[in-house]
């Protein structure tokens, strides 16, 4: 390997690295730091009771919070967006699957709080923690 060769292949570690290192350590909030709205866990349950209850109950998604501990909450709303609902994956609008997050987090005891959950922006620096 010529000198040019390595000294890129050494930055191209370095860059990666800096890069992945905010995913890493980006979850400087927790469910417990009240990452929703009660607005949007009232929408969320509308939701729920129209489109989720049928198949889910609450247990499940205890159940499911504890599966997905120490987690970016995006992935959880990312997998429940591909997969949910079950015979139409990906039919609902990304608020209706915010505001539905937000209901299950309700009443799974994580606290709401002022600034609304954002599907946008902000849930890879929340951390899953089992109820």
């Amino acid at each position: 390997m010529n000198r040019s060769t390595t000294r890129f292949l050494s930055t191209l570690a370095v860059a990666s690295s800096l890069l992945a290192a905010p995913v890493a350590f980006a979850q400087d909030r927790t469910l417990r730091d009240g990452v929703y709205t009660e607005a949007q866990a009232k929408a969320g349950e509308t939701v729920y009771e129209s489109t989720c209850k049928n198949c889910h109950d609450m247990k499940f998604y205890e159940n499911t919070l504890r599966a997905w501990n120490s987690q970016p909450l995006l992935y959880l709303w990312e997998t429940v967006m591909g997969t949910m609902p079950a015979d139409n994956p990906g039919s609902m609008m990304f608020e209706e699957y915010t505001d539905v997050l937000a209901y299950i987090l309700s009443q799974n005891g994580f606290p709401a709080g002022d600034a609304p959950l954002d599907h946008n922006q902000g849930m890879e620096s929340i951390s899953i923690v089992a109820p």
